[in-house]
């Protein structure tokens, strides 16, 4: 009996496909899975916030729960293209409650008016979010570092 494994090529290329498909797996798993930043706490979500380069004008933020859609219409769909904007993609999340937390903040530059920060949450990982102003000019922006 032979006290060793003997490969041949084909056997070796197997092998090597094999563990290059999990290598990738696990690359697109932790690139997934560390998008998200920790909002576990406030003020986990405050620094989130500041680094994005806004300023927060009340620290204490309104909070709600909702169900993420299991079908995205048209409004969820423009939604989430602003999400994927911004590298998230709450599709991902169907069917899951989420916490939105929502802050004030200073307009970011060019835009004036009450603005806010919304802070999509999911098992306390940000997974979205948007800036905004609900004023008659209004707009929203995606979750990115301010210029």
């Amino acid at each position: 009996m032979k006290p060793y494994v003997t490969f041949t090529k084909k056997r070796f290329l197997i092998i090597f496909a094999v563990f290059v498909c999990v290598g990738f797996i696990c690359c697109e798993i932790y690139a997934a899975g560390n998008n998200d930043a920790n909002a576990k706490t406030n003020a986990d979500r405050l620094i989130f916030i500041k680094d994005l380069g806004y300023t927060v004008t009340s620290n204490e933020p309104s909070v709600k729960a909702v169900n993420i859609p299991e079908v995205f219409y048209d409004v969820y769909e423009n939604y989430n293209t602003l999400q994927k904007s911004a590298g998230y993609d709450l599709s991902l999340y169907k069917g899951c409650e989420v916490t939105i937390y929502t802050y004030k903040i200073n307009p970011p530059d060019s835009y004036t008016g009450e603005c806010v920060i919304n802070i999509i949450v999911y098992n306390d990982r940000i997974i979205g979010g948007d800036v905004s102003s609900s004023a008659l000019s209004g707009f929203m922006l995606p979750l990115r570092l301010t210029d």
